[in-house]
């Protein structure tokens, strides 16, 4: 009589080589991190559980969807101002209708800064038809380009507009360097707290270092320029 290890055996083989290849991957990522930072003078933390319900009141955003996960994290300065740079993950919808959502996210909290509260992120189809039912959105009449591509919001409509300048909004709809289509930013902010994003991971080491150029810029656009 044939044991019926000789079926199972091979079926749970397969999921076992495969959580091998990742535990691998993950030590081997961990390590070029690790290794990367020490070569910058940052802090490496492969995870912060539960870091984001400290910045829920702040940010609408950690508030959103289930299975929330602040993963890799490094820190450090970039212009003589402390940075957080990390991978977030959250889930929305259940089942086969659940969604991952990941985010390549900075963080300033910069003392001396007074930023009203406000996000702000790319407009597309369903945010319009949203707005047709009352969802907020700070449009510019002078600034077409800039209303069609954005919604706005904040708590201070009049504190919200002044921040965003017409050289802020220039900035924020400029083309890449190579003459690419502009990028559309991601950004929260309030008090001393500014809050920059991308979809997708935090891709460390590799593009790390221009991931923080980018957001720096940013950072001394809305913390440092007085507009």
């Amino acid at each position: 009589m044939i044991s019926p290890f000789v079926f199972i055996a091979p079926a749970l083989a397969i999921p076992i080589g495969v959580l091998g290849i990742s535990v691998f991957r993950d030590k081997r990522y961990r390590e070029a991190v690790a290794e990367y930072c020490q070569m910058r003078g940052y802090q490496f933390e492969p995870r912060r559980p539960g870091a984001e319900q400290a910045l829920a009141d702040s940010f609408q955003l950690f508030g959103r969807g289930h299975n929330r996960r602040w993963g890799p994290t490094v820190s450090g300065q970039v212009g003589g101002r402390p940075f957080t740079a990390f991978e977030y993950t959250y889930v929305t919808g259940g089942g086969k209708n659940s969604q991952r959502h990941r985010l390549a996210m900075m963080l300033w909290d910069v003392p001396g800064t007074a930023l009203p509260r406000f996000s702000l992120g790319p407009e597309g189809f369903f945010n319009r038809i949203a707005q047709r039912f009352g969802v907020q959105d700070f449009d510019f009449d002078e600034d077409e380009e800039f209303s069609r591509a954005y919604q706005l919001q904040g708590d201070d409509e009049a504190a919200v507009r002044k921040l965003f300048t017409a050289a802020r909004r220039a900035f924020l709809l400029a083309p890449g360097v190579d003459g690419s289509a502009s990028e559309r930013y991601h950004l929260a902010g309030t008090g001393t707290r500014l809050l920059w994003w991308r979809n997708g991971r935090l891709r460390v080491p590799d593009a790390f270092d221009q991931f923080i150029a980018d957001g720096d810029r940013v950072r001394r656009l809305f913390m440092d320029d007085r507009g």
